[in-house]
């Protein structure tokens, strides 16, 4: 998920002990959590034709199979290999899209604030073009002693300050356009309305549109090798603790990775969360992927399972906290079944 998801949160709740003159009522945002990924294409395994120019796995390097979590180092390099030619992969393919929602909670454990939020995101590559569009919503927050009660002081800061929304656009490849809003930007019932509507966010209440080069942007969302790829972790048999790996029948193969957390594996991941809570010493406690790949070597779903503990802050206002998230990504690539999934035909913003 997205590093402003909640990796800032931590923060705010300091802010949310101090400001108190921004109170105001907050009501919890009742959010749909029943997401129907099999519209649209969406999961549906890709056609001969979007497949074209693609790596297709070598059959050799996936005789080893374990249901359950295996150390075994043939089982471990299966899983690694194919994963990453998913990722590869993603770069070669002429088309794809994917529609992905997360969740994560934050708390300050000295204050006992816990705040928790929800993230939207469509993704669509079509040639050398890329379109990303995000939104990140607060949608409660609590005193830790009641959590069944929501706190609207905390809940207000939060949205005021961690409410977002994006969009970044690449025509060619070589320049990035990025524009990004606050709170204000988010339309009425955002979160339930990002993919049947699309109706999620008032571009005319966000920031200027800035600019830069590809190399700029991926520096600046902490990319690694593709701006396209899944994870910007490192991950290799050494980068593991352990891996699944089994084929299903509907013909994907499921992937289960337990990423060793100790290693440099998370180390832009980890610099990202950083740099956002402002903090020296936030590390990983645990991190799971989880994925499905086709038979011809390209996702069907995408996944991850995480959580950082830490301390952030200076004097006084050094405090310690945690925070658990999840982000779940499903992808199409056939593209004439997927009207939803197609890049803007208006970007005139992009200038």
């Amino acid at each position: 998920m997205k590093k402003k998801l909640l990796f800032a949160i931590i923060s705010i709740m300091l802010i949310c002990s101090t400001l108190i003159f921004i109170a105001c009522d907050g009501e919890v945002e009742n959010v749909d959590t029943d997401h129907d990924l099999t519209h649209d294409d969406l999961g549906i395994a890709p056609d001969s034709a979007a497949i074209a120019g693609t790596d297709a796995p070598d059959a050799s390097k996936l005789n080893a199979t374990s249901e359950e979590l295996s150390e075994q180092a043939d089982v471990k390099e299966a899983a690694v290999y194919l994963f990453n030619l998913a990722n590869d992969n993603l770069s070669k393919v002429a088309y794809y899209a994917n529609y992905a929602y997360g969740s994560g909670i934050a708390s300050v454990t000295t204050m006992k604030m816990t705040g928790s939020m929800e993230v939207r995101e469509v993704r669509i590559k079509d040639g050398a073009a890329m379109y990303m569009v995000t939104m990140g919503r607060v949608v409660n927050g609590y005193n830790n002693d009641t959590p069944d009660k929501t706190n609207s002081l905390v809940l207000s800061a939060c949205r005021l300050l961690l409410d977002y929304g994006n969009r970044k656009f690449t025509p060619d490849g070589k320049t990035f356009y990025v524009q990004e809003g606050g709170t204000s930007s988010l339309a009425s019932g955002a979160l339930n309305n990002f993919y049947t509507e699309n109706a999620y966010i008032d571009w005319n209440k966000c920031d200027k549109v800035e600019s830069m080069s590809t190399a700029d942007f991926m520096k600046k969302d902490y990319y690694n090798k593709s701006y396209v790829e899944t994870t910007n972790a490192t991950i290799s048999a050494d980068t593991i603790v352990n891996a699944s790996i089994v084929h299903n029948a509907a013909g994907y193969y499921e992937i289960e990775i337990t990423v060793d957390v100790t290693t440099d594996a998370l180390k832009l991941s980890t610099e990202s969360t950083r740099e956002s809570a402002n903090s020296d010493d936030i590390v990983y406690a645990y991190q799971t992927i989880k994925c499905q790949i086709w038979d011809c070597g390209l996702f069907r779903q995408y996944e991850t399972f995480d959580s950082w503990e830490g301390s952030f802050g200076a004097g006084p206002f050094h405090l310690g906290g945690y925070s658990k998230n999840e982000w779940h990504k499903t992808f199409t690539y056939n593209k004439q079944n997927a009207p939803l999934y197609q890049i803007p035909t208006d970007t005139s913003w992009a200038k």
